[in-house]
């Protein structure tokens, strides 16, 4: 399968890595519908082996003359690379994948729905996405590595580019929840009735309206856009409104010039959840565009940690002692 061989080495090579969470095994059940196919419910963290549980299940079906319509997940995610399977498993089965109400599907689970021949989603369903961590909940450089890899797994699965870049800037201890119009980009079809208040798929509990503010360095895109993914311009003129609101009714912006790179940068700044974030383009001598990238700063304003927007990357910026940024790493 394509996806799959595209990035397996990577993902091998930081398997020991590869966790969003502790992970105990999800649970299978196999269900008959009106029409005589079979639909499997996945409960629960994703562990290594449930792959083969997934696998098995579709045996049995297939074994009894009967077909495995779709996969119905809820669950918070776990095992990186068991997720990859399972999305191998479900791909190959060109079964459709199905998160129902008051369902959750979110980190790994994430790639095995966006797995599916056809995807369904319950407005009131949650669907999220995060980068990973290590066995011990740590962000680091493997992880960061594995955080990437996941990208190209989801890349290959043919999500957005603009969620694919809200799953690598946002840390494993954090979550983006997307919206419907998120998922619809991504091909998904909304059941159920949409309600201006989310809920709580876990208590029912009404939630607070979602804010006019980003929650995160990529949730940017303005709400008035139809289905399809924000382009770079409507993440700069959602940036520069969010920073005019955070300003007196002026956006906070900069041009800063470096000649021994012979580059200019432009960019706005705003404020997400207490942290700067910076969208900025960088162009050459020409005014022809080199770089485009959202970077968010660490309290002290002089670690920034960004993602090159046209390449999926992440890499960390550490301020030196003439202020001048240089690159400390990569993830």
């Amino acid at each position: 399968m394509k996806f799959i061989k595209c990035i397996r080495g990577a993902l091998l090579a930081a398997a020991p890595l590869l966790f969003i969470g502790q992970a105990f095994g999800a649970t299978f059940k196999s269900v008959a519908t009106k029409d005589g196919h079979i639909i499997v419910l996945i409960s629960g963290e994703i562990a290594e082996g449930d792959s083969d549980a997934l696998k098995a299940a579709i045996k049995t079906a297939n074994d009894a003359g009967k077909f495995v319509s779709g996969v119905r997940l809820n669950s918070p995610g776990g095992n990186l690379l068991e997720g990859v399977k399972l999305a191998a498993a479900v791909k190959f089965a060109k079964a459709a994948t199905n998160v129902a109400k008051g369902g959750t599907c979110a980190s790994a689970c994430f790639l095995v729905f966006a797995a599916g021949e056809k995807k369904f989603a319950n407005y009131a369903a949650r669907v999220g996405v995060h980068g990973a961590s290590d066995q011990n909940g740590e962000e680091t450089t493997r992880s960061g590595a594995a955080t990437v890899s996941m990208a190209k797994v989801a890349k290959e699965l043919g999500v957005p580019d603009a969620i694919i870049g809200r799953m690598v800037v946002t840390p494993p201890n954090e979550m983006v929840w997307l919206t419907p119009t998120d998922l619809q980009s991504m091909g998904t079809t909304m059941v159920g009735k949409p309600s201006q208040v989310a809920t709580d798929p876990q208590g029912a509990t009404p939630s607070a309206p979602r804010q006019t503010e980003p929650s995160n360095p990529m949730d940017i895109r303005p709400t008035s856009k139809a289905a399809a993914p924000p382009s770079w311009d409507d993440m700069v003129k959602a940036a520069a409104l969010a920073s005019s609101k955070q300003n007196g009714g002026k956006p906070m912006t900069f041009r800063v010039c470096q000649p021994e790179f012979k580059t200019c940068n432009n960019g706005v700044v705003f404020q997400s959840k207490g942290k700067d974030v910076m969208v900025k383009v960088t162009r050459n001598l020409d005014e022809i565009i080199i770089r485009r990238e959202v970077c968010s700063f660490n309290e002290s304003g002089d670690i920034r940690r960004c993602l090159d927007w046209d390449k999926n990357t992440i890499h960390r910026d550490m301020k030196d002692s003439s202020g001048t940024w240089v690159k400390v790493a990569d993830e």
